[in-house]
């Protein structure tokens, strides 16, 4: 049957920019997909199907004014990205258009549009070009491989379908389940920096819990995130009301459903540094904040013991920090962001034992001058984090978590009042004349380092008051309680 449609449903001003550079060939894909389903972008992505796509992409080049750049998958393609919009150019694979969709990763992708019809000045409508039956899909509402191979020649693909069926709204055909459980283990060997890519759309939408446990009942979740091996096998204990694989799932949820929408509340004007670091392009420190939440008790299969018919797990904060590390460099996250992944899963356990202190009247200015001194940049998010931790322990802690949250906004005050304007009374060379020090060295750090902190605590409020700390300051008695 002839599948015409409006062709004004697939006008973009972009392509009628580029319209003298396509004599021929096919938009594809998840634009045609997306404007079958009446859904706009703020970004658009336009993946054109070409015969001789270098000269297309010249020609385009010219007409944007832009450069592209290439990359290789499966097939060369020529991306152009721009203010809103990125345009892909690759080879028609095989003899004809119907062949190169046959090959492609599910019915409601595999749908194509002569470009040129877009064109034509007397016609209002344009034929899809839908040999797999992806249009049908798209009013059924779901995902379905085009062929029996599609998962296993790819298994990316197994993450794309999770994502759509998120993204859409959309029920999985059970083709799809079978080939996802059948070949989910091949995503173990699949390239970094593709699993990087998809997670990263996901990670920008606030459904990252929701994809964790679908990938996880597809038995893709630990070939994916292989360095969770093992959280499954600890039950709950202690506070623990769910064994650890649910309270990690719970953590990222609440993380994204109860701590992020609630930032400017919790975190008061500090809110607003969540997600203003971008890492890369479609990755900042709030979809980094979510891996850390992902990883947050990783070291905990690997520091457990049983002491007195409970589980203890002491060191899995430091343990737990180098193994989230490893895992955002083997995904290609980079070193800026498995730093900060590291920083928050290292001192994510610091404000629970400040809310102990201060629930036992114990709290001192230094205990929380020295959580702000080791997350740093991060106490913020580390902040966030634990709002997210704590709710995810019990249903109890859940009901507490207006009261833990109430506690942090004394934290807070304490940055604000003591810390956000603090500068050194003394510069290093001040202090290496002060001690006779003639080359830096650790211990002129150690002393700054001290002297900052006797400034926050409101012992020393002038230089003649630090130079007179600092005679008196040892280099080996450092940190002491």
């Amino acid at each position: 049957m002839e599948k015409r449609v409006h062709k004004l449903t697939f006008y973009h001003p972009k392509l009628e920019r580029i319209s003298n550079c396509l004599s021929e060939g096919y938009i594809v894909g998840g634009f045609i997909r997306d404007r079958l389903l009446g859904i706009r972008k703020d970004k658009v992505d336009i993946d054109l199907a070409v015969c001789s796509p270098e000269s297309v992409a010249a020609c385009v080049e010219k007409e944007l004014s832009l450069k592209s750049f290439s990359f290789e998958k499966f097939k060369t393609v020529y991306s152009f990205v721009g203010k809103g919009f990125r345009i892909d150019i690759s080879k028609i694979l095989g003899s004809s258009i119907e062949e190169d969709l046959k090959k492609r990763d599910f019915t409601v992708n595999a749908i194509a549009v002569d470009v040129r019809e877009l064109f034509l000045p007397f016609n209002d409508d344009v034929l899809l070009i839908d040999p797999t039956g992806g249009f049908e899909d798209l009013q059924r509402g779901v995902i379905r491989p085009v062929y029996s191979n599609a998962l296993s020649d790819d298994p990316i693909r197994i993450l794309r379908g999770v994502r759509l069926k998120l993204e859409l709204s959309f029920d999985y055909h059970s083709s799809f389940v079978a080939q996802a459980t059948e070949c989910s283990r091949l995503l173990g060997g699949a390239p970094p920096e593709r699993l990087r890519d998809e997670l990263v759309k996901v990670l920008c939408r606030n459904k990252f819990h929701l994809f964790l446990r679908e990938i996880d009942s597809l038995g893709a979740f630990y070939p994916v995130f292989k360095e969770l091996s093992g959280i499954e096998k600890i039950p709950p204990s202690g506070l623990h009301q769910f064994d650890l694989k649910e309270h990690t799932f719970r953590c990222v949820e609440l993380l994204e459903t109860y701590a992020f929408p609630r930032k400017a509340e919790i975190l008061e004007e500090y809110g607003e540094r969540i997600g203003d670091k971008e890492f890369f392009v479609g990755f900042t420190d709030k979809e980094c904040l979510k891996l850390a939440a992902l990883y947050h008790d990783a070291g905990k299969p690997k520091t457990v013991k049983e002491k007195d018919g409970r589980l203890t797990f002491h060191g899995h904060d430091r343990l737990g920090a180098e193994i989230v590390k490893g895992a955002l460099l083997r995904l290609s996250f980079g070193s800026k962001a498995a730093k900060m992944a590291y920083t928050c899963v290292r001192y994510h356990l610091r404000p629970f034992f400040l809310y102990e202190l201060f629930k036992k009247g114990e709290l001192s200015d230094r205990a929380i001058y020295r959580f702000f001194r080791d997350a740093g940049e991060y106490a913020f998010h580390v902040l966030l984090l634990s709002v997210a931790d704590f709710g995810a322990t019990s249903e109890e802690c859940y009901r507490e978590l207006s009261s833990y949250s109430s506690f942090l906004k004394q934290l807070i005050f304490f940055y604000r009042d003591r810390l956000e304007d603090l500068k050194p009374l003394l510069t290093g060379r001040e202090i290496m004349e002060i001690k006779g020090i003639e080359k830096p060295n650790r211990c002129v750090g150690i002393f700054k380092e001290k002297l900052l902190e006797l400034q926050a605590l409101g012992k020393v409020r002038t230089k003649e008051e630090a130079v007179k700390a600092v005679r008196g300051f040892n280099c080996e008695d450092t940190y002491k309680q």
